[in-house]
């Protein structure tokens, strides 16, 4: 059992080339939305994919396992798993009983078609260099991009704030909304959304921000928090971040990072 082509010699980024994929065999074990996901990725690849296997079934002897399991049920899978090399697909969790991890920065439904991971970041570790770069060479093979990072917490808590936490924003959004009389909100919602999202992607947030608190109207913010009286302490933690970034000197000017101070 074994990945990746032969040592091609110095000067070569190994990461880059492909893995023999109808060569290398592959268990998933884990059977929910990821375990779903790239079970079908894997398999438009080319890869010879076992499962996804729920976490109770037996696994056949792979030359790889991939653990799309929760966190606190990671230990339990990898000693279970039958498999050269091990990966789990947790962006928060160190390699401690595995040797490689592949996080790939999206969100799923479980109903994505295998194309969902093509142009999707993924924050790849190893054990070793070798490690790291057959978990490149992995996250490469499905089309997503591989990146490193220095703090596993940071970088996580930076995707749940781009993620989980604006759907609560946007949960919010919608019942307000829906309790001003507007007729699907989501629906009309969506586009601004998007817009503040693209426009954010392009210029950074001080220079996408608008509204009455970038203006300095505080009577309309006022009249926007009597609105939202039973959602006030989200209201009053939004309002406080987002007069930081309207204060920030330009318009142009993002946040830099000192020496010091880590990077997500």
């Amino acid at each position: 059992m074994g990945f990746g082509p032969p040592d091609p010699g110095p000067g070569i980024d190994m990461e880059s080339l492909p893995l023999p994929a109808s060569d290398t065999s592959i268990a998933v074990i884990g059977a929910g939305r990821l375990g779903g996901v790239i079970s079908r990725a894997l398999r438009a690849a080319g890869f010879d994919v076992h499962g996804p296997f729920g976490r109770d079934e037996h696994a056949p002897e792979t030359d790889l396992a991939i653990l799309a399991v929760p966190d606190s049920a990671i230990g339990e899978a990898a000693e279970k798993a039958r498999a050269a090399k091990t990966a789990h697909l947790s962006g928060a969790t160190g390699l401690d009983v595995v040797d490689l991890s592949i996080h790939p920065l999206q969100t799923f439904t479980g109903t994505e078609p295998p194309g969902v991971l093509h142009g999707v970041g993924a924050a790849v570790d190893g054990r070793t260099d070798d490690d790291r770069q057959l978990a490149g060479q992995l996250a490469r093979a499905l089309g997503m991009i591989p990146f490193t990072v220095t703090d596993r917490a940071g970088y996580h808590a930076a995707a749940s704030f781009a993620s989980n936490f604006v759907l609560t924003v946007l949960d919010v959004a919608e019942r307000l909304a829906a309790a001003s009389g507007v007729d699907n909100p989501r629906d009309l919602l969506a586009p601004l959304v998007r817009q503040s999202v693209d426009n954010w992607q392009r210029q950074g947030a001080r220079a996408a921000l608008t509204g009455p608190i970038v203006r300095g109207d505080e009577a309309t913010v006022a009249r926007q928090r009597a609105a939202s009286a039973q959602h006030g302490e989200l209201f009053d933690a939004l309002a406080a971040a987002t007069r930081e970034i309207a204060g920030r000197p330009d318009r142009d000017a993002e946040p830099q990072h000192t020496e010091d101070e880590g990077r997500a």
